[in-house]
């Protein structure tokens, strides 16, 4: 298999630290504390990376979820794990990986909204481009073309997880 970089290591570091200080830049007047919802498995790196440049507290919850076999979504979500710490009244933000369809998204934001959150907020690395999702993200990490990408969290049937860069299969 050829994989082809679309984001190399260092653009991805750079653009992450640009995202944490316009994420510091929209909650410095509400709040010195919010809470991180990483979406597993495919935000985990993304959300590491980005929580360790946010200038706040920022407290951490995981939610596991999925509805991708192979290449393609089933259109069904699977929870297989959720929040385990009350987020009423908190300011959230949701790290994802790629906002595609967004139905996976819509899902998670429709069933946080039922806690009561003070803001509920989308930062997500990858958007693609082309497509009409069902929700949109409050920050962006980059803007892509409609490829199945790889790398950084992001797989192919459980494989290329750890790659350290955003990749495609040609």
């Amino acid at each position: 298999m050829n994989i082809k970089t679309l984001i190399s290591e260092e653009q991805l570091q750079k653009r992450i630290k640009n995202l944490a200080k316009e994420i510091k830049e929209y909650y410095k007047d509400k709040t010195d504390t919010i809470h991180a919802v990483c979406v597993l498995k495919g935000a985990i790196h993304f959300f590491t990376d980005l929580v360790k440049h946010i200038d706040l507290n920022v407290e951490y919850s995981f939610i596991h979820v999925s509805s991708y076999s192979g290449t393609e979504s089933t259109g069904k979500i699977r929870v297989k794990s959720w929040i385990d710490e009350p987020i009423e009244k908190k300011y959230v933000l949701v790290i994802d990986d790629i906002l595609d369809t967004g139905l996976t998204l819509s899902y998670i934001l429709g069933y946080l909204k039922r806690y009561n959150p003070a803001d509920l907020k989308v930062a997500t690395l990858l958007r693609k481009q082309g497509r009409n999702p069902a929700v949109s993200a409050d920050f962006v990490g980059f803007d892509i073309e409609d490829k199945f990408v790889i790398g950084y969290g992001l797989d192919f049937d459980e494989k290329f997880r750890n790659i350290p860069y955003i990749g495609y299969l040609e």
